[in-house]
């Protein structure tokens, strides 16, 4: 995960997805949405580094890299 519009990187931990998708509108809270999209939740647990705040709602980048293949 990285915060948007630093160059802050933060691990993330795997934690769950929750089984029920819910509108979007509850995200946005925008009525006037023309698409039907639904959102899916999926939970990771981060460890923040010292000196870096991090506030509830705040835009941040997720990138999932590809699993890794054993033999």
């Amino acid at each position: 995960m990285s915060i948007r519009g630093t160059t802050i990187d933060i691990p993330m931990q795997y934690v769950r997805t929750q089984p029920y998708v819910s509108p979007k509108i509850q995200l946005s809270s925008e009525r006037a949405e023309r698409v039907d999209l639904r959102v899916l939740p999926v939970l990771f647990r981060l460890t923040r580094p010292a000196g870096v705040q991090l506030f509830p709602g705040q835009l941040v980048d997720v990138y999932i890299a590809a699993p890794t293949v054993r033999p």
